[in-house]
């Protein structure tokens, strides 16, 4: 991995831990957002949001355009709550705009593992709803697993999985047992950064490969290691 890559890793991985912890206040501090709502707003918001939405909510609520002294004294309480809300939340929506190339990647390897038959894993950060939306935090879904056991796939099939990167970000597990791949596809898993488990039973990948993947920085488990398990089953 050159400098680069690894400063943007290392720079990505930061902002991840920051957010995340944040996560266990925004949970404790879930409440219907009345502020916004009474000021016609709706996730996610910037404080140029709010502003306007302000200016629009005092024109009709003024007691000079006779409106209702109340109404107006609502909606500066709701002013002062929406903007110390966007401007909490703020720094979070530059990140999950960092995330739409990601997103879209993971979209294409998950609709490709579908059409092939196989299942995925997808862990959701649901605790961004309170920040940017359901919509929008969708953006920050991780694909962490691949299932492809048993499926009558090999190397053309593996290697269109894993031809974008930016799709396998996040790919912690890929299963391939009883599979046709080998190690002209297999060799590719290095492209998966954050890869920790590979089901490589029952496969034509040499066990030379399976025991340098097993030496990949941050790798846990390469099943498919022994050739005795191989032999005589995996019990």
């Amino acid at each position: 991995m050159s400098d680069a890559s690894s400063t943007e890793s290392t720079t990505e991985q930061a902002l991840d831990a920051a957010i995340a912890r944040n996560a266990d206040s925004v949970r404790r501090s879930r409440r219907p957002r009345g502020f916004l709502k009474r000021l016609g707003l709706s996730l996610p918001v910037t404080v140029g949001d709010v502003k306007q939405a302000f200016y629009a909510e005092a024109r009709k609520a003024h007691p000079d355009h006779a409106g209702d002294p109340s109404d107006f004294k609502e909606v500066q309480r709701a002013f002062d709550e929406a903007v110390a809300f966007a401007e909490r939340n703020g720094k979070r929506l530059p990140w999950l705009g960092a995330q739409l190339p990601l997103y879209i990647a993971q979209r294409g390897v998950i609709e490709r593992v579908e059409q092939l038959g196989g299942t995925v894993v997808v862990k959701e950060l649901g605790w961004l709803e309170d920040t940017v939306g359901e919509d929008f935090a969708q953006l920050a879904d991780r694909l962490v697993q691949i299932d492809l056991t048993g499926l009558p796939i090999g190397d053309d099939e593996l290697n269109e999985l894993f031809t974008d990167a930016d799709g396998l970000q996040f790919l912690e597990a890929i299963l391939l047992a009883d599979t046709q791949v080998s190690d002209a596809s297999v060799v590719r898993l290095g492209r998966a950064p954050a890869l920790r488990r590979v089901d490589l039973r029952g496969t034509r990948v040499s066990y030379g490969l399976r025991r340098q993947l097993a030496k990949m920085p941050g790798m846990e488990q390469v099943e498919g290691l022994s050739r005795w398990a191989e032999l005589f089953g995996r019990g």
